[in-house]
């Protein structure tokens, strides 16, 4: 299993399905998550995963908790799929003045959707708004170029508003690490996972070396590397292998 940890948060390589079974029961505060939608933009974008899970995250939270996650406006309907947890609100993650690449039969989008579910009966930690801002935090100067990778001002005010300091915050579909690198900088505990090699990557230098990332060029040395492993592999064994 790779994993990476830092002073408050563990980030591991794998499956959500199998990883969230090892979490102790009611020890989650909330969930902050970004699921895939199922538009097919890679091998792992299966909405049917979060779903999957449902009665998992139900397991892992606390009795009283929030499900907050960003989830596609063309895929609402399905949303609804989740049956233990309650609906409670929407949220419009908003990109005023910016360019958004994503477009839709009106012409640009201009907001993100977040829903936000409840076990129990949570309160909200620190109230703002039900409009977040698509912007890049200042104490983070850069941030990864793809559209995949959701804003660090915006989910640090989802995390002010559904966590309190030295919470603990499960991302299940972390991606490049948005979510777990403002919950370090916020001081929530916080534990992520992902199944896609290359976003691991790349939320390792994101989160622990602090660097702008060239998603390409990372994608790129993955391949690299598993051509060599393949080569080693071949070489030293296996059915087919060199004896």
């Amino acid at each position: 299993m790779r994993e990476f940890k830092t002073q408050y948060g563990r980030y591991v390589l794998g499956d959500a399905r199998e990883l969230i079974k090892e979490v102790p029961t009611a020890s989650v505060d909330v969930i902050i998550t970004d699921p895939p939608y199922g538009f097919g933009i890679d091998e792992y974008d299966v909405s049917d995963v979060f779903f999957d899970i449902e009665d998992e995250m139900w397991r892992v939270l606390k009795p009283d908790a929030w499900l907050v996650f960003y989830y596609a406006t063309k895929r609402l309907p399905e949303a609804f799929k989740l049956r233990r947890f309650r609906y409670v609100w929407a949220i419009a993650c908003v990109f005023l003045g910016m360019k958004n690449p994503k477009r839709t039969i009106f012409g640009d989008q201009m907001w993100n959707l977040v829903l936000v579910f409840a076990k129990g009966k949570p309160k909200v930690s620190q109230r703002y708004s039900d409009i977040i801002y698509g912007y890049t935090l200042p104490l983070i100067p850069f941030k990864v170029k793809d559209p995949q990778f959701k804003p660090t001002m915006a989910n640090a005010m989802l995390v002010g508003m559904f966590s309190k300091p030295k919470d603990l915050v499960l991302d299940p579909f972390a991606g490049f690490g948005s979510i777990p690198i403002v919950c370090e900088l916020l001081g929530r505990r916080w534990l992520a996972f992902e199944i896609d090699p290359l976003k691991f990557e790349v939320a390792y230098k994101f989160i622990v070396e602090h660097k702008p990332v060239n998603t390409k060029k990372v994608k790129g040395e993955l391949k690299v590397r598993e051509s060599v492993f393949s080569l080693e592999s071949f070489i030293s064994g296996g059915e087919d292998g060199i004896r």
